[in-house]
């Protein structure tokens, strides 16, 4: 369970810093973590902020495409 989920105040510093190499997480299990945080809004992250989960979504999403569509 993120930090966020258990505090809706807190940002989810592994989505913004984090080394992707270093999570274990699924590319599915990405995307809807990045949905979340992004719809938790400008009451939680700043503009930057947010436009660096909105690439994250992006290429997360890019991947998964190919992943799925060869």
């Amino acid at each position: 369970m993120s930090t966020s989920s258990r505090n809706p105040a807190v940002k989810d510093m592994t989505l913004l810093h984090g080394d992707s190499r270093l999570q274990t997480d699924s590319l599915p299990g990405r995307i809807k973590r990045l949905k979340r945080e992004i719809a938790r809004g400008e009451s939680i992250y700043t503009r930057e902020e947010l436009g660096i989960l909105e690439r994250k979504l992006a290429d997360s999403e890019e991947q998964f495409r190919v992943i799925q569509h060869p």
